[in-house]
């Protein structure tokens, strides 16, 4: 016998029972001489025209096993048993390792994927140094905070598209410039809305639109023209250095009127107005210093004609002038032209600007206010910008108060 015969032997051999050991539990496992015996008369079967194989050896005897039927076999009749034995037989180690391989790497991509939505989805690529908590436990407040966020970012983009909506504080904080003031916006501020028609007062006739259910409604083509002329005052005082004082009594009035004030560098009184606040200050002397066009002090000691001086604002702007008579008489005592929010059951004639609104609200209040304040600001801003300009012409620093020139001219 060759030896390439005994190893193919071997190897169909070994083959076969690889095949059989994969069968299922409770199936039989044939031996390997009966597959052998099998594939032998399958190829028989197959080709009959061809010699059979002998079933006797060299001495005419007959063979003890089918292997060493098979170790007489010529390479030829060898080669055409193994191409015709069943496919599960034929290149098993390879299919199995085909397969095994596939295996592996569908597992691979299984777990890669798990991975990428676990770490992606959940954001926590963006956060390396986060521990996951365990499946069984609850999220911890590190989770739950990333996963909100990621809630936000995909979700947040959802639902309706809500415009001109209503939000108070902007008036405060961002309020409109006067070129920005329609009767629209008034509208929905409710400026148009007088009182009672019992509570009429007939010198607020020329501002009156009509009458609707009891209530006197104001001509807001009057209240924009009369805003836009006190918000011109109101600038051109503070371009020129002057005092403005807000007065606003009511509640809700207070923030408005102190970022009105802060806009233009003015003062605001809130919640009452102490009476001989104007007109008896000098019973109460408070300390008093000079300042520039640039509002820095110049530390220049006073006369004592300046001492005793009365100090007033240049204008008062008063929210609601039917709550502040006493702050009205002062003013006109002591002339201070003035500001007021007059509505249907007020005098026009009390103020010196009237502005016809409802004063009885307080986000037309929180909008007028804002408007003044604004173009106060404006005002404040050309003062500030010339004294600057002024400043770098004569070669001064833009600290440097005006008192060092006044010494160095005497000198």
């Amino acid at each position: 016998m060759s030896l390439s015969l005994r190893v193919s032997s071997r190897l169909l051999h070994r083959s076969a029972v690889r095949f059989n050991s994969t069968s299922t539990k409770n199936a039989e496992i044939p031996a390997a001489d009966v597959v052998i015996e099998e594939a032998v008369t399958e190829v028989v079967t197959q080709d009959e025209n061809k010699a059979v194989f002998n079933n006797l050896n060299a001495f005419n005897e007959p063979y003890d096993s089918v292997l060493d039927q098979i170790a007489d076999m010529s390479e030829e009749e060898l080669n055409r048993i193994y191409e015709s034995t069943p496919k599960p037989t034929k290149n098993r180690e390879e299919i199995l390792t085909s397969r095994f391989e596939k295996l592996l790497s569908l597992y691979g991509n299984k777990d890669q994927l798990k991975k990428q939505f676990s770490f992606s989805s959940s954001l926590l690529a963006q956060f390396p140094n986060l521990t996951p908590s365990d499946i069984t436990s609850s999220y911890t407040q590190v989770e739950l905070t990333i996963r909100q966020r990621h809630h936000a970012q995909v979700m947040g983009n959802l639902g309706s598209n809500i415009k001109h909506v209503y939000q108070p504080h902007k008036l405060i904080s961002t309020p409109p410039k006067i070129n920005q003031i329609t009767t629209e916006k008034l509208m929905a501020a409710g400026a148009h809305l007088g009182r009672s028609t019992e509570l009429f007062n007939h010198n607020f006739q020329p501002f009156v639109y009509g009458k609707y259910k009891g209530l006197h409604i104001i001509d807001l083509e009057k209240t924009s023209a009369y805003l836009k002329s006190a918000s011109k005052v109101v600038q051109q005082v503070a371009e020129n250095g002057g005092l403005i004082l807000f007065l606003g009594l009511k509640v809700g009035q207070l923030r408005s009127i102190k970022e009105a004030a802060e806009r233009c560098n003015g003062y605001y009184v809130a919640r009452k107005w102490i009476p001989g606040a104007i007109t008896n200050s000098l019973e109460n002397p408070k300390p008093r210093h000079e300042v520039d066009m640039q509002d820095l002090a110049t530390n220049r000691e006073l006369t004592t004609d300046e001492s005793n001086q009365v100090v007033k604002p240049d204008l008062i702007v008063i929210l609601n002038p039917e709550n502040a008579n006493v702050a009205i008489k002062e003013a006109n005592q002591a002339r201070i032209p003035t500001i007021g929010i007059v509505d249907s059951n007020v005098d026009p004639n009390l103020v010196t600007y009237p502005i016809p609104a409802n004063s009885n609200s307080v986000r037309t209040t929180n909008l007028i206010t804002g408007v003044l304040g604004r173009a106060g600001e404006t005002g404040l801003k050309r003062r500030l910008k010339r004294v600057t300009e002024y400043k770098k012409s004569l070669g001064m620093e833009l600290d440097e108060p005006f008192t060092v020139i006044e010494k160095n001219v005497e000198n």
